[in-house]
Order: C-alpha cells, then structure tokens, then sequence
C-alpha cells in the first residue's frame, strides 16, 4: 500500500497535475487582488509656472508630499506622471501665499496634499555692469609679492534681486594660493562675494574670465608723488606761476608696511626769496625710512616758473580841472574830485604814487554852449608801466559862470 502511493506522489503525472494546481490558485489570487484599492505617498518636485518677466521665486519648499489612492497596479504603475505647479500668473513683486495643484493621470485619485500651499516672495531682478577685481589671498611665502595683474574681461554683466544688486561695487576672481604658486594663467569664474563658498543669487556674463598675473620675488614697489616746499617771496613784481616737478613720481621700495606709511615725498625748502627769472633745482631725496629706498635715481629736477605780478590802486580825491577856451568866463565842475583805479606793477605803481599825482583828470569846455552839461571825464598818465583800470564817476557835470 506504501509502495503504490509513493509510486503515485513521485510520478510525473501527480507532478504536472499539482504544478496545474498551483498556478490556477495563483492566477486567481492575482486576478483578485488586482481590482484592491491601495494608499501610497510620492515626493514630487514643485513646478513654478507664469513667473513674471524680470522676476525670481524664493521659497523654502521645493518639493511636496502627494498621497494617491488607486488599484495596486494604477498606483504603482502611473505615480511617475504626477506633477504638482504653483500658477504665478498676475502676480506682482513680494510675499505670496499660493494652493499646490497637483496634476494626476487617470486612475489614480488625490487623498491629500502636504504642504497644501506654499508661502513664496517674488523678487524683482535687475542688471549691471560691474568691474572684475582679484582677491589676493592671504599667505603669500615671505618675499613673494604680485606685481601686476590682468583680467580679461574687465566688467561683466551681473543680474540679481534688486536690493542686493544695488549693494555691490565689484565682483571677483579668487585665486587659491596654490594656483598663484603655479605662477600660469588662470582661467577663473566670476563670484559675486568674497566668500567662496557663499551660494549666490546672482547670474553672471561672463561666468568665467582669464587672469594673467606676475608673481615676483624682493621687497614690493609704490610710486608716490613728489611734493615740493618753498621758502620765501620772489621779487616783489614777480608771483610763482607753476612749480614742474621731474620726475612728478618717484618708485620706492622697502618692507610692505613701511612703504605704506609713505604717502609722498616732501623736498626743499627751495628758498625763492628775491627771485625775478625761472630757475631749475636738482634736488636730492632724503630723509626716508632706514629700511626704504628709492629704486633708479634719487635727484629730482625742480622747475620754478614766475610770472610778473600786477595790482590795482585805488587813487582818491583826484581833482578834476578845467581845459580849453569857452564864450562864458568860468565854470564850475560837479563833483570836482573822482576816484582812479590804476593797474600795473608794484614797482611801477610805487614809482607813479611818489610822483604824487600819477594821473591828471580834467574836462574839456571848448566850444560848449549849453550852461550846465554833462561831459565825460578824460585823463592823461603821468607814471610809466601803469594803466587806468576805472575812473568813478566817469562824467561830471559842468555849470557856466556868467558873472
């Protein structure tokens, strides 16, 4: 009996017929199972759609939260399709609070949202042009210095939010040292902060520029303007017209934080006491820090260029007299005295004042008729080198005397 049900469960046929079994029980279980309805939650990526022109989103939530119900093979089969967009459209600069919509494929229907609605500020983007300058990092070996240094392009077009746009005067290239050390040409982006790893808002164009640079060993240089002293007056018909300062720079070098101390090189003082023709100095530098030197030659040429000197006088109460033949037997001049302003040297108007009258003043009555007229003043110069500046009042009137 034992030995024909052993034949029997290891006979092929038993076999087939329990593998039929088994998948008819299967088939069924699947085919059950297929119309149940199941939950799942999937993270979708938020679309912002309409952003107004010249405008940038800022918000803190960049994807939600989106839970489905649907037969198990709908929900695991269409979950990649669903999208979840905020519609930006009319909406002006500032704070926002907006509904998540959620876009989903058919069979699949929407239990819950999370985040629901999204808080967002729309941000108003301007553009400049901003200069590109290098960040020179710190730890330099000692006796290293930059000398000079090239970027290509020197501005750029940057654009950003507005009121963080109108803060910056610059962008950067920032070089690590141990670029700088490589002593090659560099090819840089551009970083609106000096602060590498900052995340910008900010887009730029060029995102990259070239910098060529030249790394020198020795103590570093700085031109500094030469200033000149002078000591005295020239002659007293001569003013200092221009002082030509050659070379007007002068290269020095020296430990970094001496030579930062000197802001420009003082000479003389030249005394000019009594001069009355150009002259030219050669003067020597001295008196620098012990540890700074001029680099080349340390004699300036020094041009002192004068120019002669005029003033106006004032000349008061200067009688006014009369001149000529007239019908009548006199007149009288109102008013009879006038004020001159004479303009020339100092010398010059020295001289013409201790002559005592430098000027004489006077009316021409001949050939007058009327009784009482007004007549211009007329003058003659008696000093030399002088001119007459102003004569007030410049016409007086005349009264004829009949008795």
């Amino acid at each position: 009996m034992m030995r024909s049900i052993d034949r029997l469960l290891s006979s092929k046929l038993f076999l087939k017929v329990v593998s039929v079994l088994v998948a008819v029980l299967v088939w069924f279980y699947l085919a059950s199972d297929r119309g149940t309805e199941v939950v799942r939650t999937v993270t979708v990526p938020l679309e912002f759609l309409n952003v107004p022109v010249d405008m940038s989103v800022s918000s803190g939530v960049r994807e939600v939260d989106i839970q489905v119900s649907g037969t198990r093979e709908t929900a695991f089969s269409l979950t990649g399709t669903i999208a979840s967009q905020i519609d930006l459209k009319g909406l002006g600069p500032g704070s926002h609070r907006r509904p998540v919509q959620v876009i989903l494929p058919s069979g699949l229907r929407l239990v819950e949202v999370s985040p629901p609605f999204v808080d967002l500020n729309l941000i108003r983007l301007a553009s400049r042009v901003l200069p590109v300058r290098m960040l020179v990092p710190d730890g330099l070996p000692p006796g290293y210095r930059l000398e000079e240094h090239r970027i290509d392009p020197v501005e750029v077009t940057v654009k950003g939010p507005e009121h963080l746009l109108s803060s910056l005067e610059n962008v950067w290239v920032a070089p690590t040292l141990e670029q700088l050390l490589q002593e090659k040409d560099l090819t840089l982006p551009v970083v609106s902060s000096a602060d590498r790893d900052q995340r910008t808002p900010f887009m730029i164009e060029p995102s990259e520029a070239d910098l060529s640079f030249r790394l020198v060993r020795g103590f570093p240089r700085r031109a500094v303007p030469v200033r000149v002293e002078l000591k005295g007056d020239p002659g007293k018909d001569f003013q200092v017209e221009a002082v030509v300062v050659d070379p007007p720079e002068l290269t020095i070098q020296g430990p970094l934080e001496s030579i930062e101390r000197i802001d420009q090189i003082f000479l003389g003082p030249i005394d000019i006491t009594g001069l009355s023709a150009d002259v030219t100095r050669v003067v020597m530098v001295e008196d620098l820090a012990e540890d700074v030197q001029v680099v080349e030659d340390p004699s300036v040429r020094v041009r002192i260029l004068l120019a002669e000197r005029t003033e106006r006088r004032l000349f008061t109460k200067v009688p006014v007299r009369l001149s000529g033949r007239s019908v009548y037997p006199g007149w009288r001049v109102e008013p009879s005295e006038v004020s001159v302003i004479l303009e020339g040297s100092p010398s010059d108007l020295d001289a013409a004042e201790a002559k005592g009258s430098p000027i004489d003043v006077y009316v021409d009555v001949t050939n007058l008729v009327s009784q009482k007229i007004t007549v211009p003043v007329k003058t003659t110069l008696r000093a030399k080198g002088v001119s007459l500046a102003d004569i007030d009042p410049p016409n007086v009137t005349v009264y004829a005397l009949t008795e």
